[in-house]
């Protein structure tokens, strides 16, 4: 049984055909069409997750370990490690070109070569060949972004994970980064 609304069934299928202009002067037609439903949760279950920052003892102004009333040492999430940082910042990379590869999946005029893995396949190195493939074909961080805010519109999404993938998404993409 489909879901109704006043009587008719709900079958939308949405889809946005946005124009990303290009240095040269021309534009590329590309049609979107929202995250489905529970797109968080599928690219956690395939490993698309943030990764936790390391912990490090509490110090006190002396340097000496702080300790609780039962002696054991205080921990602290140590969010300023060069690690996770950069570790954070292939994640929302990974997650912004996974969002924009969901939304342009069903554009007949757009054609990937990097394949999604098959089962038990690593979607991580999937993520990172999109990324690789999107700089090839001349795709800057800024129409990352762009199609990223165009989706979110699309997905009816505000104060959500695409605008943290946004922010964290850096321009340093090229055809020998991965």
């Amino acid at each position: 049984m489909q879901m109704r609304l006043g009587g008719r069934e709900l079958r939308e299928e949405y889809r946005r055909t946005v124009l990303l202009p290009r240095p040269d002067g021309a534009t590329w037609a590309l049609t979107l069409r929202p995250l489905r439903l529970g797109f968080s949760q599928w690219l956690r279950e395939r490993g698309i997750v943030p990764p936790t920052a390391p912990v490090k003892p509490m110090r006190d102004s002396q340097g000496r370990l702080m300790r609780d009333g039962e002696g054991l040492v205080l921990m602290q999430r140590d969010e300023a490690d060069a690690a996770h940082g950069l570790a954070l910042d292939g994640y929302h990379q990974r997650l912004a070109t996974l969002l924009v590869w969901e939304a342009l999946r069903d554009d007949a005029t757009l054609e990937f070569a990097s394949q999604p893995p098959k089962a038990g396949g690593d979607w991580r190195d999937f993520a990172d060949a999109l990324t690789l493939e999107l700089a090839e074909a001349g795709f800057t961080a800024g129409d990352i972004l762009w199609l990223c805010e165009e989706i979110a519109a699309l997905s009816n999404l505000a104060g959500n994970h695409a605008e943290g993938s946004q922010r964290r998404f850096f321009g340093g993409v090229t055809a020998t980064s991965g």
